[in-house]
């Protein structure tokens, strides 16, 4: 926590700055901090701590790239959810910082039929003679196809979120589908396993579609995120986005 009289100045990378009684820094794993940095920019925070009038609060912002999409923050995701619950597609640029597999939940027994020309992929039952029974097409068969259930946690500069994937997203972040991740689990031939499969994936940067909602059971309100699409980050495209941003940062300055 930073009063308004701290000396100590700090140079913040993916960091978020906040408000509470004086100034505070909210941090994560990729946060990187310098300590009374000896550059000009340390003197301006330095007259803004000190003068209510240069004093500008941090904001999380909605950015529109080149006109096709919608891009949020984390931050900025919660904060729309909070204020006004409603269901949202928008684009988030993120990290997967971690899959969750301890469970080996990851994915789901699925129909492997074909339903108005798209897969079914509705979860099955399992029987006792080794059958499978597809409810939505009321019919039992032996074999069945398995469709991914991933828990993602997402961190941008700012924050971090859990989200789910499904096939869509799933097998383009791994680059196998869920019934060939399966069949490594239960594969004692091959040092590949599914853990070394996420493990290549993780730690990247990706452009991640989501859908976002609301649900409200027992009186409390949660918020759902799905992953619809992933696709690789298109840099070129990003340094242009944020150079115009910056640019019109120095016109209004």
């Amino acid at each position: 926590m930073l009063t308004k009289d701290s000396t100590l100045i700090l140079a913040l990378h993916n960091a978020c700055v906040g408000y509470f009684n004086g100034k505070l820094i909210n941090i994560i794993a990729a946060t990187t901090l310098h300590i009374n940095p000896n550059f000009p920019e340390a003197e301006l925070l330095t007259l803004r701590g000190k003068d209510p009038l240069l004093a500008v609060p941090f904001v999380a912002q909605t950015i529109h790239i080149d006109g096709r999409y919608t891009r949020m923050t984390i931050s900025s995701i919660r904060k729309g959810m909070s204020i006004r619950p409603e269901t949202i597609q928008t684009t988030l640029l993120a990290v997967l910082r971690f899959v969750n597999v301890n469970d080996k939940k990851f994915y789901y027994a699925a129909c492997p039929l074909i339903v108005n020309e798209r897969p079914c992929k509705k979860k099955c039952t399992h029987h006792a003679n080794d059958s499978w029974f597809f409810s939505r097409c009321q019919m039992t068969m032996q074999d069945c196809n398995y469709s991914y259930l991933l828990p993602l946690k997402l961190q941008d500069a700012i924050g971090t979120l859990w989200a789910t994937a499904f096939d869509e997203g799933g097998i383009h972040l791994l680059h196998k589908t869920a019934k060939q991740l399966y069949a490594l689990q239960n594969d004692g031939t091959t040092t590949e396993t599914p853990s070394s499969v996420i493990k290549r994936a993780l730690s990247c940067y990706y452009s991640f579609t989501l859908l976002v909602s609301t649900e409200t059971y027992n009186s409390e309100t949660k918020m759902k995120v799905k992953v619809n699409k992933v696709a690789p980050v298109e840099f070129k495209a990003e340094c242009h986005a944020l150079l115009a941003k910056i640019g019109c940062l120095s016109t209004k300055s």
